[in-house]
């Protein structure tokens, strides 16, 4: 397989993410409300119950937590690349990973986080390099209906093969609006969540066009 040299660079992406959201923003800024308020509710109430009823409460919590975020996860990337195609999409496809595809997505997340804390115990670096491989999982399984959780894992390491210094060219083009969402605890999420979920949608779409 070799790498073609066609693809648009972050700057185009860049454009054609305002051009998605032109006319989309306020339920852009909806649906990244909604996510920030039910993740952080729910995160909140975990460590209080735990810290103030029972630590032993932490464990069973602590899965639901993780099961939420993953499925909410989905829905939310499954709104941002239906503005990615200028589809106009529903807010309510933030709960469209409450249905059957919920195994495959559980699966995805699943194995993601077992994959990682295996590679972390070696290194730092080879488990950085894993999760760029996996992580049009998410996309791949939004767009395509054939697919499962494994093949999607699968397929999107065989699509992001000879394209990680891409991705990590992509990340590094987008570290000042993750350092925004950091420094201001999750808040600003509600408006750069959208616009980054659109752009990896927009490099999934390029991408993809090599297969």
């Amino acid at each position: 397989m070799q790498a073609y040299d066609f693809y648009i660079s972050n700057k185009e992406i860049n454009e054609q993410a305002k051009e998605s959201l032109r006319g989309f923003w306020k339920d852009a800024g909806k649906v990244g409300a909604i996510t920030y308020v039910l993740c952080t509710l729910l995160l909140g109430a975990t460590i209080l119950l735990s810290i103030f009823v029972s630590p032993w409460l932490a464990i069973p919590l602590g899965l639901f937590c993780f099961i939420f975020f993953a499925v909410i996860d989905y829905g939310f990337n499954r709104f941002c690349y239906g503005l990615a195609k200028q589809e106009a999409p529903n807010s309510k496809y933030l709960f469209s990973g409450f249905s059957k595809k919920m195994g495959s997505i559980l699966s995805i997340a699943f194995k993601r986080l077992m994959l990682s804390i295996i590679w972390l115990l070696l290194l730092i670096v080879p488990c950085a390099i894993k999760n760029i491989g996996y992580s049009m999982s998410i996309l791949l399984l939004i767009d395509r209906q054939d697919i499962n959780g494994d093949n999607a894992l699968a397929e999107s390491k065989h699509i992001m093969m000879q394209n990680y210094g891409r991705y990590f060219k992509f990340i590094l083009h987008n570290i000042l609006w993750l350092l925004l969402v950091f420094f201001t605890a999750g808040i600003a999420w509600i408006w750069v969540g959208p616009k980054l979920a659109v752009k990896k949608a927009l490099f999934y779409e390029n991408l993809k066009t090599e297969f």
